[in-house]
């Protein structure tokens, strides 16, 4: 996941994030251990997916 400040760091799971490559927002269901996938649960209903750490951002609180 990328912070404002432009730097990587691991996802959180139950952290609300927006996939930078889907235009989606969902909460983080799982972390590989490796933190190298991370797996998003839709806020609504709908199929999880995987995204790549970098291709997450926190959502800002307006966002919620």
């Amino acid at each position: 996941m990328t912070t404002a400040e432009g730097t990587r760091s691991t996802p959180r799971i139950g952290e609300l994030v927006y996939d930078l490559e889907r235009e989606a927002m969902g909460r983080v269901a799982y972390v590989d251990t490796g933190g190298n996938i991370a797996w998003v649960k839709p806020l609504r209903e709908g199929p999880e997916w995987t995204a790549l750490p970098e291709q997450l951002r926190r959502a800002p609180d307006g966002e919620r």
